[in-house]
């Protein structure tokens, strides 16, 4: 009995964060802490621009969405679960901004392979998408402007299947950080991976079994 007390007691002892990680900064932000924002703001906005930049066609409105989202970020630090991985919440929060913007000026996504992004994204995760094409004709994989019909592809896709592209190959992020994001079970966004995939398989003239 007593053992089963001291483990309640033990369940209820808050996690503390790691000092000097995300989470233990976002901490000290909602109680007041405004240099805990200033290195958020600097570790989070380049990836964060970077993110949004690639979702949002009308340039001038970059800038304005960034803004917004670590207004929010400043606002909500109060409702941040410090056992919850910060990146994925302002990484949910950055969409849920983006589709605001969607609706109010049902604007074309936009999405390059070939936009330089910095630090995001290794070439090898590009690399490993590219290989789920591996086997088109030849006469696909050779022609010349092949990266950019590809790029035009993936700008055709579904808004949700794009977006889970985007996270997995840019923002190295797990399928199951992506599945956070984007609010919904694993197992959809294994399938909205697989569906674009093959999607694009399809406009490239190879048909799915």
């Amino acid at each position: 009995m007593e053992s089963t007390a001291q483990n309640k007691r033990s369940l209820d002892v808050p996690i503390v964060p790691k000092p000097g990680s995300d989470e233990e900064l976002v901490v000290r932000l909602a109680s007041g802490d405004g240099a805990a924002f200033d290195q958020i703001f600097d570790r989070y906005h380049k990836q964060i621009y970077n993110f949004i930049r690639k979702q949002v066609s009308e340039r001038e409105n970059i800038e304005d969405l960034v803004q917004e989202v670590f207004l929010r970020v400043f606002k909500s630090a109060k409702n941040f679960d410090p056992e919850k991985k910060f990146s994925s919440w302002v990484y949910k929060i950055a969409l849920n901004e983006v589709k605001r913007h969607w609706k109010k000026s049902a604007a074309k996504q936009t999405f390059s392979l070939n936009t330089p992004v910095g630090d995001e994204g290794s070439d090898s995760e590009r690399q490993d998408f590219i290989e789920d094409f591996r086997d088109l004709p030849e006469n696909v994989l050779e022609r010349e402007n092949f990266s950019e019909t590809l790029k035009v592809l993936i700008d055709r896709l579904p808004e949700k299947q794009r977006t889970v592209v985007i996270l997995k190959i840019y923002h190295e992020l797990t399928f199951e950080e992506i599945a956070e994001i984007c609010e919904c079970p694993l197992s959809t966004v294994l399938s909205r991976m697989r569906y674009a995939v093959n999607k694009l398989r399809r406009w490239l003239g190879v048909e799915e079994d």
